[in-house]
């Protein structure tokens, strides 16, 4: 219990018993309050909080703030374990959510409320549920790793509440739509990279790291194994693919086949007459010096006025057709468990108002239904 004692006008010593040192004596915690009564006993209050927890009095270096303890938290537990692309979505995440918040807090000082705070305060400033479960995750495990490192007793953040994530309709091309597309994308010097993505339905950063030893034009199939990305400080790097079901290989149809031999016959006629300001990266789908193709400049400048022409409505981005390829193929009653297997990920309904069957749109069909009328195989590591 602790002893409130007036000492003069608005000062309060305030004396908590701490357990017994280690030669019997009882030890004391006393600190003197200026203001009213009720700041003396809100601060005994979260003293003998502490005292309980066996936070009080922690040297320093046993109570880092959070942002000292991320640092070393990354360094030792995450850099050697993920991909470099992983890790520095985690910075980045850490850094614009997690450290203005609550950065400066000790360890012992983060409690449930403390922390549900800013998770509210991150949903009240327009983030997504995504985005704070993304940033709660990295702080679970966080402080997972401080109780099983025995800075703290307990990990806060396992009695807060996330925002719930709403799912939104997935905008996908009906057929109609999709055999517009196709039609306005011959237009385009690009196009095949959206026949190529509407025909396989990977991932974009999946088809634009794709080098030709990934093709086999003669057995009409591709093996997914590796992925682009551009880190903040400039340049590219490719990567493995981070998980296993992502390693695949898709079949193709001979109308895809045939595209892509004409757009390695261009780039081949092409590379020479450049010389050393060709950039051979052996990419399929480069720009004109050999560089890869970045997602903005192909929506911007290739993707935006290819759905213009073909007067499509709705959200203009790589994804949409990714989700568009799940759509036709449930339209030739492809099993959905295969499906999964081509895309490698789970998937969700998309929202479509598609006819009963992708053979109403036989000029469409050579070029998606290849991929669904072909033996799926999966790469073994």
């Amino acid at each position: 219990m602790a002893e409130i004692i007036p000492r003069g006008t608005d000062k309060w010593l305030v004396r908590i018993s701490v357990l017994r040192n280690d030669n019997g004596k009882r030890k004391r915690h006393s600190k003197l309050i200026n203001g009213k009564k009720k700041d003396a006993l809100k601060y005994a209050r979260e003293i003998e909080t502490k005292r309980d927890l066996g936070t009080l009095d922690k040297p320093k270096i046993q109570d880092p703030t959070l942002d000292d303890y991320l640092n070393d938290w990354l360094i030792a537990f995450k850099k050697r374990t993920v991909k470099e692309r992983t890790y520095a979505g985690y910075e980045y995440v850490l850094k614009q959510y997690v450290r203005p918040y609550l950065g400066k807090d000790k360890l012992s000082e983060l409690t449930v409320l403390r922390i549900q705070s800013v998770y509210n305060e991150l949903s009240e400033a327009g983030l997504s549920p995504r985005t704070v479960s993304f940033a709660h995750s990295l702080i679970q495990d966080a402080l997972n790793q401080a109780v099983l490192s025995r800075l703290i007793e307990f990990n806060p953040t396992l009695s807060t509440r996330r925002p719930p994530r709403k799912k939104k309709p997935i905008d996908v091309f009906s057929p109609e739509e999709a055999e517009r597309f196709m039609k306005a994308a011959k237009t385009d010097h690009l196009g095949i990279v959206f026949w190529f993505a509407l025909a396989i339905g990977a991932r974009p950063e999946e088809y634009l790291g794709l080098q030709w030893p990934e093709l086999d034009l003669h057995k009409r199939e591709v093996t997914i194994h590796q992925s682009i990305w551009w880190p903040k400080g400039g340049g590219w790097k490719i990567e493995e693919v981070k998980t296993q079901s992502s390693l695949r290989t898709i079949n193709f149809n001979t109308t895809v086949a045939r595209a892509l031999k004409a757009h390695k016959t261009s780039q081949d006629e092409i590379r020479p007459r450049l010389g050393n300001k060709y950039q051979n990266n052996n990419f399929v789908f480069a720009t004109k010096i050999g560089t890869p193709l970045s997602f903005r400049d192909l929506v911007l400048r290739h993707l935006k006025p290819i759905m213009e022409r073909a007067k499509i409505d709705g959200p203009i981005n790589l994804y949409r057709l990714r989700h568009s390829f799940v759509s036709l193929l449930t339209l030739e009653a492809f099993p959905c468990r295969d499906a999964k297997q081509l895309l490698a990920s789970s998937l969700r309904k998309p929202k479509s108002s598609a006819p009963a069957a992708l053979s109403d749109f036989p000029s469409l069909e050579p070029y998606v239904a290849g991929s669904a009328n072909s033996k799926l195989s999966l790469a073994e590591s």
